[in-house]
């Protein structure tokens, strides 16, 4: 079976969430764990393997060629492979079904697809200084026709759930499969940018890199919004990121809204949290920042089917 290969050219790094609070209210489900034979979230494989060969041709028209694009459209492709990788190990630990297996797939491979359209027409990943890159990626899938092959319903499905992934809250009309389905990218997709940022944050040496700094500068200190949100356990509000430490405090507070057994067993393992730390002043309020989040995790456990509480 063919799937979302790993490949191992580069790295990628992703928005700023635009959120003030947890999105979904808790880790735990809302409804009963949705039933497994749901037509409207099942993807073949050769439905699943002409989407990607469809996504592996789109890329090459922003990576062909060379030039000084190249790089972040790489990134950004290697990305969403290794989302494709942890939705995947999200969806076995949950005892998914492979129809169901291939639509996280589906979803973690075209969920940034908006993204390489708006670095080549705005030369930046930020949202707030160019567009919406989850509402252009659904009007890339409109305008390319790429779920044609799919069914009506999954298609529908697909199509949301690229267009709502970094939404502040989720659509309160989702109902309990296609909010797991969220939850599952959204997860996946922490995964892979504590990745990305702890590997450029380690770096000993080169140039910076704003496509993942977001061009905020890399001046002294936290600012006090952005410590309030995270000891009153909420995600740090976009709107008060003022330096790149605001940005490494934000990345910590995605602790917040993690909603399945492993990935939270992944982010211990991983060390993100301690190597995000090291690159941040020692200070009293910063290490009361680390507490409050490591307090959290530690009071998270092992739900029913593979979903965290606490």
């Amino acid at each position: 079976m063919r799937g979302c290969v790993r490949n191992e050219a580069g790295t990628g790094t992703d928005r700023v969430k635009e959120t003030g609070r947890r999105l979904s209210g808790g880790g735990a489900p809302a409804a009963p764990r949705p039933r497994l034979s749901e037509k409207r979230t099942a993807v073949g494989p050769l439905e699943r393997d002409a989407i990607r060969d469809w996504f592996d041709r789109y890329i090459r028209t922003f990576t062909d060629g060379g030039g000084p694009d190249a790089g972040p459209m790489v990134l950004k492709r290697d990305h969403s492979l290794r989302v494709c990788e942890e939705i995947v190990g999200i969806g076995e630990s949950l005892n998914l079904d492979g129809p169901q297996i291939r639509f996280a797939e589906t979803i973690a491979l075209l969920h940034d697809i908006g993204r390489f359209e708006q670095y080549a027409v705005h030369r930046t990943f930020a949202d707030r200084k160019s567009v919406n890159h989850a509402e252009l990626g659904a009007r890339i899938l409109d305008r390319q026709n790429v779920l044609a092959q799919l069914d009506p319903g999954t298609a529908a499905e697909v199509r949301r759930a690229v267009a709502c992934h970094n939404m502040a809250f989720l659509p309160e009309d989702l109902d309990s499969l296609g909010r797991m389905f969220c939850l599952m990218l959204r997860d996946a997709d922490k995964l892979d940018i504590w990745k990305v940022v702890t590997d450029y944050y380690g770096r000993t040496e080169g140039p910076a890199d704003t496509t993942i700094e977001l061009d905020l500068p890399d001046t002294p200190g936290v600012s006090e919004a952005v410590v309030r949100d995270l000891m009153e356990k909420r995600i740090v509000r976009s709107d008060h990121i003022r330096n790149l430490n605001d940005f490494k405090l934000l990345q910590v507070g995605w602790v917040y809204d993690i909603h399945f057994t492993v990935t939270a067993e992944r982010l211990r393992e991983r060390g993100f949290l301690e190597k995000i730390r090291a690159v941040l002043p020692e200070s009293p309020t910063v290490e009361a920042v680390f507490r409050a989040v490591a307090d959290h995790l530690n009071a998270s456990h092992n739900g029913p089917e593979g979903w965290l509480q606490g």
